[in-house]
This record gives C-alpha cells, structure tokens and sequence, in this order.
C-alpha cells in the first residue's frame, strides 16, 4: 500500500482539500438567491398593496356622495402614477431616478387600462344622467360638473400615457372639441 501512487486516496485529499471552497461557493449562491427572492417579494408586496389602494379608490368613485367620489378620482389620479419619476425632472434627475428605481414595481398599462376605463365608463353615465334630466354641463353647474371634469381630466392623462385616441365624449365634456 505505501507504494501505491493513485487510487481514491488522492482524489479523495483533493476533495477533502477544495470541502472549504466548495462551501463558501455554496453559501455565496445561497446568499445571491436569497437577495433576488426578497427583492422579488417587495415588489410583489408593493403590487399588492397598489391593488388594495386601487380597489379602496374604485370603492370611493362608486359611492353616490360627491366629496367620495373626488377623493376616490383623486386617490386614483396619485396611484396611476406608481414608480414614474416626478413630474419637473430634466433629463440627468430623471436618468438618476430611474437609475435608482430600476428595480422598483412600475403600474403596467393593463392596469392603467383599467383604471382609465372604470372612471371613463363612471364620467360617461354621469354625464349621460346629467343630460338625460336637462342638466347642461358648464363650469357653472356646481359639484356634479366639478366632479365630471376630474374623471374627464384622469382618462385623457391616461390616454395621454398609453398613445391612445381620446374618446369625443371626454374631450367634450373638457370643451376641447
């Protein structure tokens, strides 16, 4: 046996030799995938609590008291902003920001779609009950057309994000025709 050159004693020295290395491979991998999970699970988190905002605002837009239904436009004017720079960066802060954020949750156009056609529809048939009882829609016709206006303005900033055609009605409603 003391001559003997090869055999599993060798290779098993050398593996037993690289045991520590292999272990901090082992670790640095675990520590790699751990990071990518948590990063993961705070952007699903922050998903998650966008919808439950998102939902609570729809709730609000439905309510048949006014004020409600402004704080409801209003909460959804903020959230269909989620993970945007702020407006009144120039081009180095808006690089910076999203340099920044670049692995932060942004609202997907599908939901923008979304939202844009739950206030468009809520604008419309406002609108529609308005006229239908003889109600002309200015600036001086109080609450209800103040309300309209908001819902008006929120689709077509949402149409403006998503380069889609503004719908007549809307731009109506504004008096852009």
């Amino acid at each position: 046996m003391n001559g003997y050159g090869g055999g599993w004693g060798t290779g098993l020295g050398i593996l037993l030799s690289l045991v520590p290395l292999l272990t901090v491979a082992i670790a640095a991998v675990g520590v790699v995938l751990a990071m990518r999970t948590l990063r993961l699970r705070s952007k699903l988190d922050t998903a998650g609590q966008w919808w439950l905002r998102v939902q609570y605002a729809i709730d609000r837009c439905l309510s048949q008291n006014l004020v409600e239904q402004n704080v409801g436009t209003s909460m959804l004017d903020h959230l269909q902003g989620a993970g945007q720079p702020p407006e009144g960066l120039d081009d180095e802060q808006r690089r910076s920001w999203m340099r920044e954020h670049r692995d932060s949750w942004r609202v997907q156009p599908e939901d923008l779609a979304l939202i844009r056609d739950v206030v468009k529809e809520l604008a419309l048939e406002k609108s529609r009950k308005l006229r239908s009882m003889g109600i002309r829609l200015n600036p001086g016709s109080g609450p209800e057309y103040d309300t309209l206006l908001r819902q008006a303005r929120l689709v077509l900033k949402i149409d403006a994000k998503l380069d889609a055609g503004s719908d007549p009605e809307i731009l109506a409603m504004l008096g852009d025709r």
